[in-house]
C-alpha cells in the first residue's frame, strides 16, 4: 500500500553564504551577549527584525554585506525543517508513499521562484496556500565550513514573512486522513506552533502516527530568555507525539535539563513514545517505549564513517538541512516499513536517518534535486550499506 505522509511547517528560500567566517570582526560585532536578544549565534537563529534592533543596522543593505564581504549568495534552495524532511522522505520512499505538504508562501517574486522549485520535487502541493500581500518567508544561512575543527557550522537570520498569518483552521481535514503526520520547525510558523497540542491530538483521534522535528525556538527565547522553552503552547504537546525528533542544544532548551540521559527521562515523563536527539558529527541518542515502537533501551549510534572520509576526502558541500534530511530519513523508512506490513524498527529507521542527514553534507543547502526518480535513494543505499558494516549488524 501507498502511506499517506502529511506534513505542515515551515518551508521557505535558504540563501545559503557558504564561507562567511564566524572570527571576523563583523561577525564578531554582531555576536549575542545574552540570550534573546537577537545577536548572532553559532547553530542557532535569530530574526532579521532583531538582528536589526540588536546590531543598529539594517540587515540587507548593511549586516548582510560586512558578513559575507558583498558577496552574493552560493545558492538559493528549498528551506525549511518540515519541506527539506519531507522531500527527503519521498525520495527514499517514492516507490511506497505518497507525500503532501500543508503550509503558505507570499505572492511575491520569491514565492513564485520557491513555487517552482516545489515543483521540481514529488511533493503533493494541492494544500500549499498563497497569502495575497505577503513576502515568503526565507532564511540567510550564514556558513563556516572551518568552524569546529572543520565539520562546519552555520547561524541563520530568519524573515517569518507570511507565516505569521497561517492558522491551523487553514489545515483542512484532508491532512489527517493520513497515515504519519509530520509536524516540522512549527516555532517558525507562530500560529501553528500555538495550536500544536490541539493538532497532535486531533492526529492522534484519527489514528495517525505523529512526528514532531523542531527548530531553535527564538521566540520563545526572546520571551523568556534562558529559560525552558514549551512545545508549543504548553507541555501538553508531547503526550500526542508518537516521535520526537531534536538537535541536542533544541533537547535541553524543550527539556530544561543539562544532558541528554535528563531530557530523555523528561520526555518520557510527559509522555513521549519515542525521542532521538542528533549532535551534529557526534553520536545520535535514541529511546522508545510505546505500543509503536516497543521498547528501546536508552542508546546511542555513530555517524556514518564513510560519509566523514569522504568529507576529508573533498567531497564537501555544506551543512545546511542536514538535520532537516535525517528526519526525513527517519519517515521515509518508517513509511517503507508500514508499507511492507513490518513492525516498526526505530533503529532501522535511525541507520536512514543517519545516512540522509550525512549525504546532505555533499552538497549546498538542505534539499537535493533529482535527475530521475530514485537517484537519491541509490546513493543513499550505497551509504547505508556501508553504515551496516561499520556498526557490525551484519
Amino acid at each position: 500500500m501507498a502511506v499517506r505522509i502529511s506534513g505542515v511547517g515551515c518551508c521557505l528560500v535558504d540563501c545559503i553564504y557558504g564561507h562567511v567566517d564566524f572570527n571576523s570582526e563583523a561577525f564578531r560585532k554582531c555576536l549575542s551577549k545574552k540570550p534573546g536578544d537577537g545577536g548572532l549565534e553559532p547553530g542557532k537563529l535569530t530574526f532579521e527584525e532583531e538582528l536589526e534592533r540588536y546590531a543598529g543596522q539594517p540587515f540587507v543593505s548593511e549586516i548582510l554585506p560586512s558578513l559575507t564581504q558583498g558577496e552574493n549568495a552560493d545558492k538559493e534552495n528549498i528551506g525549511g525543517p518540515c519541506v527539506v524532511a519531507l522531500i527527503n522522505a519521498a525520495q527514499l520512499a517514492h516507490k511506497e508513499s505518497v507525500v503532501s505538504f500543508y503550509g503558505c508562501r507570499g505572492d511575491d517574486e520569491v514565492g513564485v521562484g520557491l513555487l517552482d522549485k516545489l515543483n521540481q520535487t514529488n511533493l503533493d502541493l494541492s494544500h500549499y496556500r498563497v497569502e495575497k500581500g505577503s513576502e515568503t518567508a526565507s532564511t540567510s544561512v550564514l556558513s563556516d565550513p572551518d568552524y569546529d575543527n572543520g565539520h562546519g557550522e552555520r547561524t541563520f537570520v530568519n524573515t517569518i514573512g507570511a507565516s505569521w498569518n497561517y492558522l491551523p483552521d487553514e489545515v483542512d481535514e484532508s491532512f489527517y486522513d493520513s497515515e504519519i503526520c509530520v509536524f516540522g520547525g512549527t516555532a517558525l510558523v507562530p500560529r501553528i506552533h500555538q495550536g500544536l497540542a490541539e493538532m497532535l491530538k486531533k492526529a492522534k483521534a484519527k489514528g495517525c502516527i505523529t512526528v514532531v522535528n523542531t527548530v531553535y525556538d527564538f521566540l520563545s527565547e526572546k520571551e523568556n530568555p534562558g529559560e525552558r522553552w514549551p512545545l508549543g503552547k504548553s507541555d501538553e504537546s508531547y503526550r500526542f507525539v508518537d516521535l520526537l525528533l531534536v538537535d541536542h542544544e533544541e533537547a535541553l532548551r524543550l527539556s530544561g535539563c543539562k544532558d541528554i540521559p535528563s531530557a530523555l527521562a523528561f520526555f518520557r515523563e510527559k509522555g513521549t513514545g519515542a525521542v532521538v536527539v542528533t549532535n551534529g558529527a557526534q553520536n545520535v541518542y535514541l529511546w522508545a517505549e510505546s505500543p509503536l515502537f516497543g521498547k528501546v533501551e536508552e542508546q546511542t549510534m555513530p555517524v556514518s564513517e564513510a560519509v566523514g572520509k569522504a568529507i576529508k576526502a573533498g567531497k564537501k558541500g555544506d551543512s545546511t538541512g542536514c538535520g532537516d534530511n535525517f528526519a526525513g530519513g527517519i519517515i521515509g523508512s518508517l513509511a517503507r516499513q508500514m508499507s511492507d506490513n513490518q513492525s516498526l524498527d526505530l533503529k532501522e529507521a535511525c541507520r536512514w536517518g543517519v545516512v540522509s542527514g550525512g549525504f546532505a553534507c555533499f552538497y549546498y543547502g538542505g534539499t537535493y534535486f533529482e535527475q530521475k526518480e530514485g537517484e537519491k535513494k541509490a546513493q543513499l543505499q550505497e551509504l547505508y550499506d556501508q553504515y551496516v558494516k561499520q556498526e557490525g549488524v551484519c
